[in-house]
């Protein structure tokens, strides 16, 4: 079951996840990439932009 919630600049997330990462966009030609384990290829993901 997938239940997003976004109220004030919150965002309120209810799915069933398998593992959270932390990591760094990396620079990778004129784009960027993060880079991720190969057990998650062809996986659907959410990406969340933090403020520094």
């Amino acid at each position: 079951m997938r239940k997003i919630k976004i109220t004030n600049k919150q965002i309120i997330l209810k799915d069933d996840i398998e593992e959270i990462a932390e990591g760094k966009v990396k620079k990778i030609g004129n784009g960027a990439m993060i880079l991720s384990s190969k057990k998650h290829m062809g996986k659907k993901v959410y990406i969340l932009i933090r403020k520094s």
